[in-house]
């Protein structure tokens, strides 16, 4: 009978052994030939390059064949445009705009992007078919704005409604359920803690998220009051008076003309016709590769919440994790291939304490050894995501960039109400005065409170300690500007917490200055880890059973609340970690 059950349960996991392989077999097959054809992708003599918004952008290059191959990254629209300007090839740029998630920064990247290109003379226009259909169009409008022409569509609208930040406080559910939160703080403005403390929001914190809306609502006035050539009062008399119909939209100037897809691309396309529109991200798989010879940078790219561990890829090209053992592996090879400068591309919430502080290592460490790093910021760079970039050469964000939170908090939830009122009772053996610090089912005793408190000061005065030294503060002003306190880019810029407003390619140039090489001198942008290694790693956490594809139906409740959802599950995998997170906000009721 012994025999019999190993033999069924051998046959059992080989057949599941086989079924991996082959799987993993097809799934790389058709990765292989999708890359195949994008690679050989044919750009015609005479092209317009198509920026599709709708679908939003994704974080990375690796994806699986049946992702949205229309969904750029901001490398993509960068480089891609930049490229552009001086191609004969390409004729013109046609941004299709109006839906699709986007966050400020990605924006503010997209339009410097576009004025870069507008140097070269060649048109960009814009298209929406609605700028938010009773809904949000802000953002939209404000890349468009950036634009020669804008075309939008005779039924459509612009949503130019300004700024309204969110967050959700749980704390009057945990006490309906018998949860209490035991948690402490460092300081007053953290935010994040207060999701599960208070049943409403905190003083300190309205104030410093009424002062983050303010900085944006000020950055999208002049931004189109600019673009647009009209007095910012104008501008703010559509935000307040918003949503405008099309007729109404045209009549103020908003928009240039009134016109279906079709009437727009005969514009835009001219006789040139449809045949000739160019995905960016396929027209960017086409740019060729420097000579050997050229200058090599590093680009290491930070996405999603830090964790300890091995970052998560996502096939879709969104966010996963931010894992300290990935990045730390990719910046030691970064510095044993001894590239001239790094760019860390950053867009994290936080996290882990000891995550963050295992990259912050790396980054001082290739400092050491005379390589610059740059930090570029994207979406936000907050709390655990700001630490890792503390003790880079040079801080670059957008305008809008969330930044800072520089604070930490810990604790637990005590379940002991709750069991209580399910008549379910825990009880159990120790051997160690601390060995019940962590359990959920008992509150903390007043030694391990006291030591949690003294743990929160010691981590909350080194990650202000190391701000100061990798900012070159005084500590009073680092202190001003900590305390849990979240800015934006040019806020943070003005209190000595980012260099330069602007994005990658603002990053570049900075790594050129640091290196004395010339602004036009052709650079190579190496990416750590590779495409291939990132495919390499997704399809070992697939055959591992780590890796989860996410549906391809259906939709969430509430838009964004996948970003809410990862960011939740990262904090879940790690209960015992000291952190520095930043929770997301419900941005214009979307969570970002």
């Amino acid at each position: 009978m012994g025999l019999l059950r190993f033999a069924v349960r051998f046959i059992f996991w080989l057949l599941a052994l086989l079924g991996i392989a082959v799987v993993a077999m097809v799934v790389a097959g058709f990765f292989f030939f999708d890359q195949l054809g994008r690679q050989n992708v044919k750009i015609p003599d005479q092209a317009v390059l198509t920026i599709d918004l709708s679908e939003g952008l994704a974080k990375d290059r690796v994806r699986l064949p049946f992702a949205p191959i229309g969904k750029p990254t901001i490398e993509d629209i960068v480089l891609g445009l930049q490229a552009a300007a001086t191609d004969p090839r390409v004729k013109g740029v046609m941004l299709k705009t109006g839906r699709g998630p986007l966050n400020i920064a990605e924006a503010q990247e997209i339009r410097d992007a576009v004025v870069d290109f507008q140097a070269s003379s060649k048109p960009i226009h814009a298209f929406a078919e609605s700028f938010g259909e009773a809904g949000d169009g802000t953002l939209h409008y404000y890349v468009a704005a950036s634009a020669d022409r804008i075309f939008l569509q005779p039924s459509g609208e612009i949503g130019l409604l300004g700024f309204m930040l969110e967050q959700p406080f749980v704390r009057a559910a945990l006490d309906w359920m018998g949860v209490e939160p035991r948690v402490s703080k460092r300081k007053e403005f953290k935010g994040a803690p207060d999701l599960f403390t208070e049943t409403t929001m905190p003083t300190p914190l309205r104030q410093n998220l009424q002062q983050l809306t303010d900085s944006w609502l000020a950055q999208v006035v002049d931004g189109i009051a600019a673009d647009r050539k009209k007095d910012i009062s104008i501008v703010q008399r559509w935000i307040d008076n918003a949503p405008w119909s099309a007729d109404a939209a045209k009549r103020e100037g908003m928009v240039d003309e009134l016109s279906y897809w079709d009437q727009a691309a005969a514009t835009t396309y001219g006789v040139l016709g449809e045949d000739a529109s160019v995905e960016i991200a396929d027209y960017a798989a086409q740019m060729p590769d420097l000579l050997a010879s050229a200058p090599r940078f590093a680009v290491i790219r930070g996405n999603g919440p830090v964790i300890l561990g091995d970052s998560e890829t996502d096939p879709f090209g969104d966010a996963g994790n931010l894992g300290s053992d990935t990045i730390v592996q990719a910046f030691t090879d970064a510095i044993n291939d001894r590239v001239r400068a790094i760019i860390f591309r950053i867009d994290s919430p936080g996290g882990s304490y000891v995550a963050a502080d295992a990259i912050w290592r790396e980054v001082a460490r290739a400092r050491e050894l005379g390589i610059p790093v740059i930090a570029s910021f994207g979406w936000q760079a907050a709390s655990g995501g700001y630490f890792i970039a503390a003790p880079a050469t040079k801080i670059v964000a957008q305008p809008g960039t969330i930044a800072g939170s520089i604070g930490v908090f810990a604790g637990k939830p005590v379940l002991t109400e709750l069991w209580s009122n399910l008549n379910i009772n825990f009880e159990g053996v120790q051997s160690g005065a601390a060995a019940g610090t962590n359990s959920v089912n008992h509150d903390y005793s007043p030694e391990a409170w006291a030591r949690l408190e003294r743990r929160l000061d010691e981590i909350y005065a080194d990650f202000t300690g190391k701000v100061a030294s990798g900012r070159q503060l005084a500590p009073d002003q680092v202190e001003e500007a900590a305390r849990g306190q979240i800015w934006s880019g040019a806020d943070a810029q003005a209190r000595g917490l980012v260099d330069e407003l602007g994005g990658l390619a603002m990053a570049i140039r900075l790594a050129k200055e640091e290196t004395e090489i010339s602004r036009d001198t052709d650079v190579t942008l190496v990416a750590y880890p590779s495409e291939g290694e990132r495919w390499e790693s997704l399809i070992g956490e697939f055959m591992r059973g780590g890796a989860s594809l996410p549906a391809l139906s259906g939709s969430a409740a509430l838009p964004g609340t996948e970003a809410l959802a990862r960011q939740l599950r990262a904090l879940l995998e790690q209960p015992d970690a000291v952190l520095l997170w930043s929770p997301p906000l419900l941005v214009n009721g979307r969570f970002e």
